[in-house]
């Protein structure tokens, strides 16, 4: 029996994951931790978590504005299943929750997967822009924090970097992955099957659902929407811990900003928030290093609980629902 590259890459993952989180426990001080995580402030983690909740059924909401015109409208409550569902599975395998997503909503909607998953890709694009968005409004409210982090660590380092052998190579190095990549295409092009073909074409009405939206300008409001309830959830959590519930709405856009990059390294149990977050608190908001890893570490478990929970409970309601619909 032959080991899949995808078992393998998810097996080298949960493998780092385990060493971060080993990392993690070896140079914190738990006691004090575990001291300032108690004294946290539910109201404002219950507070977090309904504004959570609510951007993710927006999502759910968006997803059909997508899905819709391609002839595939989703009922939103099974849309926000399939989204929690998503979340849940990504606790464990990192990214393994968008094509999970997908295939539920597939048996339930009665909708192609791949054009299901085509629309998930348009999200993200969709999501890449609002980020970028969110950092031109980080920049204009933490002018000061947000550019000093930046032209410290990445336009002082990248500049440094650029110079005339160093772009030589990269441009090489382009050069022979484009005619490698041409070469390989040329070479099996006779060999593509039919099949391919159909979920090519599939994947790419999905994508291009975004140019047939019915309502544009309500398409965007729901993106700002999710976003503005991220930045708001994530104040919320600033408020309820003693080391940080001095900072305000500055910082909460500051923080969603690191913890989409954080994000965006694919590990299981959203590994790399941690880091991006306790980085950013200590380096561009100069809290201790106790108090930034200490939030870095309640902001971890918060999710983690969140998506294991609400992902857990929505999981069960929409395999019910997959139920009824093959019983009806």
């Amino acid at each position: 029996m032959t080991i899949g590259k995808i078992t393998i890459t998810n097996a080298i993952l949960l493998v780092l994951t385990a060493l971060i989180f080993l990392w993690i426990g070896l140079k914190t001080d738990w006691t004090a931790a575990w001291k300032v995580v108690f004294s946290s402030d539910l109201k404002w983690v219950g507070a977090s978590v309904i504004v959570m909740i609510f951007a993710h059924w927006l999502r759910g909401y968006r997803w059909d504005m997508l899905t819709a015109p391609a002839g595939y409208p989703l009922s939103a409550k099974r849309s926000f299943y399939a989204v929690m569902s998503g979340y849940l599975i990504n606790v464990a395998t990192g990214r393994g929750g968008e094509v999970i997503r997908c295939a539920m909503a597939a048996k339930t909607e009665k909708a192609p997967a791949d054009l299901l998953i085509g629309t998930v890709v348009t999200e993200r694009l969709v999501d890449m822009l609002m980020l970028l968005l969110v950092c031109v409004t980080g920049l204009t409210f933490e002018f000061q924090h947000i550019y000093g982090f930046f032209d410290s660590y990445i336009i002082t380092p990248l500049s440094n970097l650029a110079t005339l052998p160093n772009i030589l190579i990269i441009l090489a190095l382009l050069t022979a992955g484009i005619l490698f990549v041409t070469f390989r295409k040329n070479k099996n092009t006779h060999k593509a099957p039919g099949r391919l073909a159909t979920l090519l074409y599939g994947f790419s009405k999905g994508l291009k659902t975004i140019f047939a939206l019915e309502s544009p300008a309500l398409f965007f409001l729901y993106s700002v929407g999710i976003w503005f309830c991220y930045m708001l959830s994530g104040y919320f959590l600033l408020q309820s811990l003693p080391v940080t519930s001095h900072m305000g709405f500055g910082s909460a856009i500051s923080l969603l900003i690191f913890s989409a990059l954080g994000i965006a390294i694919p590990l299981p149990a959203s590994a790399g928030i941690y880091g991006a977050i306790s980085f950013v608190l200590h380096t561009v908001y100069t809290l201790s290093d106790k108090s930034a890893e200490t939030f870095g570490i309640f902001n971890l478990a918060y999710q983690n609980l969140f998506n294991i929970i609400v992902g857990g409970i929505c999981y069960m309601l929409m395999i019910i629902e997959m139920r009824k619909i093959k019983n009806a």
